[in-house]
């Protein structure tokens, strides 16, 4: 193992525990625990420990990320314990190729089964690119990438600069995650509340709690909208107009963040 990359992944555990921390009374709790499943794995890829092509680790790890990003989009009480099980389900399916490989001695990952496997990746990728999560989902896309056609390759690729690339994206990704989290999320409370949880659970669930506060202010005929970036208001603002909003949002939010939480 280079020790650039050792290094690289064990202090990669401190966005992971940060995040950890950041989740443990949120519905996205779960999902955490995947991602260091996945990143657990990732990190015995690094060890060489196994002679063999394709490489197992590598696609017990791209199984597992794609695990995580599918638990994000389940990430909803009271469902999200049951959740777990379908991703546990789609686990099981990602891995016959490796299991048959294993247990048969049969080589069965062609593109139909690499495809469906790029696809869950991207699904889940692509969740978090319009949030301030989108530098390093990319980044992890182009680790995953090229791990995967490191997968599909006829023989074991020589290592190299490439090899050395596509494992650089995927360690510095949580880092870059991070950082992306220190930035401001908005001018003031109200749309940093959103932007919070649009930027944690990504573009499906944003969309999902924006449709619903937008219809509660057609509905009641409330002078504001919520976009993608926060609140907007139609004219002046008084101090009940932005409570009417807030009240708005928590309630929406209560089955993503406990409540407390969410007034924070």
């Amino acid at each position: 193992m280079h020790p650039l990359f050792l290094a690289l992944f064990a202090v990669g555990f401190y966005p992971l525990y940060r995040a950890w921390l950041a989740t443990r009374r949120t519905s996205l709790f779960h999902a955490v625990h995947w991602g260091i499943a996945a990143w657990l794995a990732w990190g015995v890829t690094l060890m060489d420990a196994v002679d063999s092509h394709p490489d197992p680790a590598a696609f017990l790890a791209l199984s597992l990320t794609a695990c995580a990003g599918v638990a994000v989009l389940g990430a909803r009480r009271p469902h999200v314990a049951a959740w777990d099980f379908v991703v546990l389900g789609l686990l099981a399916v990602l891995l016959l190729p490796l299991l048959e490989s294993m247990f048969l001695g049969a080589r069965t990952l062609g593109v139909t089964r690499a495809g469906f496997l790029a696809a869950v990746l991207v699904v889940g990728l692509l969740n978090y690119l319009p949030t301030r999560f989108g530098p390093a989902a990319f980044l992890l896309g182009l680790g995953c990438a090229g791990e995967l056609v490191g997968l599909l390759a006829p023989e074991p690729l020589p290592r190299g600069g490439e090899d050395y690339f596509v494992k650089l994206c995927w360690l510095a990704a949580p880092w870059l995650a991070l950082v992306r989290v220190q930035s401001k999320n908005g001018p003031d409370e109200l749309d940093m509340l959103w932007r919070e949880f649009r930027d944690r659970w990504g573009f499906v669930w944003a969309q999902r709690i924006r449709g619903e506060c937008n219809r509660a202010a057609v509905n009641n005929r409330w002078p504001w909208t919520l976009g993608w970036g926060g609140f907007c208001f139609d004219g002046s603002v008084d101090a009940a107009t932005r409570a009417e909003a807030q009240r708005t949002l928590i309630a929406s939010l209560k089955r993503f963040i406990a409540g407390d939480d969410a007034k924070k």
